[in-house]
Parts: structure tokens; sequence; C-alpha cells
């Protein structure tokens, strides 16, 4: 028994791509900033969440990656949408649904979990193509698992939209009166160490 539990436990830090056989899968893109025509025979790239919708109930992939980069926040929730659908649909709940982020929105990743996302992978402003996305999913792994993503961020991360395109993150924990920037925001803030901050563990309460 304890050699089952400890060859499931190393089958668990592997890659996703490792333990799957990722050269031997079918993946679909859904970007809406662009996307690419001719795809080899084993992916595909859509550019709207109708099409990702019918594409994935007809070609049935393994893995689904939804990009949210360089959209207006109206789309981010479209998106957001589409995730939801192709998880509660019988023909698509199976398939592994990766979101592309390009930074630590707690926001988004709390309306992910609700959509029921397996993984989120942050890639900044890197420009998507077949390669990368190949190289994504061979090396998915449980850190990129959407739980674990969330655990890392600061509970008190909070938005306030500036326009359409733009949003400002504000300190809960300060009652939304500071705004967050900077080494603050990504050393501490975003990550496992949050909970030293001073304000984290006195939040100011309003009176």
């Amino acid at each position: 028994m304890r050699i089952k539990n400890d060859v499931r436990k190393n089958e668990e830090i592997k890659p996703i791509g490792v333990v799957i056989g990722v050269r031997n899968l079918k993946f679909l893109v859904c970007d809406i900033a662009g996307g690419i025509a001719d795809s080899p025979s084993k992916e595909e790239w859509v550019a709207s969440p109708i099409h990702c919708m019918d594409r994935a109930v007809e070609w049935k992939p393994k893995i689904i990656l939804v990009s949210f980069m360089l959209i207006s926040i109206r789309e981010r929730e479209a998106l957001v949408e589409l995730c939801a659908a192709l998880k509660r649909n019988s023909h698509t709940k199976q398939c592994a649904v990766l979101a592309l982020l390009c930074s630590k929105q707690r926001k988004l990743i709390e309306d992910l979990k609700r959509a029921k996302v397996d993984y989120v992978r942050y890639i900044g402003d890197a420009r998507l193509d077949s390669s990368f996305v190949w190289e994504i999913i061979e090396n998915l792994g449980p850190g990129d698992r959407l739980v674990r993503r969330l655990e890392t961020l600061c509970p008190f991360l909070h938005y306030s939209q500036i326009d359409s395109q733009q949003e400002m993150t504000v300190c809960g924990a300060y009652l939304d009166r500071m705004v967050l920037g900077g080494r603050r925001l990504h050393e501490l803030c975003e990550t496992e160490v949050h909970p030293h901050c001073e304000y984290y563990q006195h939040p100011r309460r309003k009176s």
C-alpha cells in the first residue's frame, strides 16, 4: 500500500503534460485578440466565445485555453461566462480549462473559480503562438491549479475600475484608500508572504 501511495505522490508532482502525453492530445485556444488561421491538426484557434463553444462541442479537445490578454473588462466577463458554459455543458465539462492571464488579478481568479476553471497560468504580455502554447501545456503542473493560484493572493486585494480597459488595485484592509503597486504589490500582496503584512494582520475597520 505504501508503494502505491508513493507512486501516486510522484505522479502528482509531474507536469500534467508529461502525465497525459502532451504530444498526443488535441487542444483548442480561444484568443479574441487574435488567433492562428492555419493550425496543425492537433490544435485549433478561435477568436470568439461562441465559436469556441461550438468547436469544443464538435471537436472535444483534451484541454481548452482561454486567453484573457489585451481585452476590455466587458470582454473579460464574456470569457468568464464562456468558461462557466464549458464546464456546465455535458459535451465539454470533462475538458480541462486553462485561463491565460497577463497579471495576478484576484477578482478575476475568484470569478474563474466560480466558473470551475481548472488551471491558471500567468504569461505577462507574451505573444501566443503554437510553440508557446505547446510549451505551456507540456509544463502544466499542480502549481498551476486555480485553487493554488488563489491561495497565494491576499484576500484584501480589491479593484477600482478606471475605464473600460483599466483598473486600479487598492487595499481592502486599508478601507480601499491605499493604491497598491510596485514592489509592495508584486512582492507582498500577490505572494505567499502576504499574511506578514501589517494591514493584513490588523485591518482597519469602518467606524
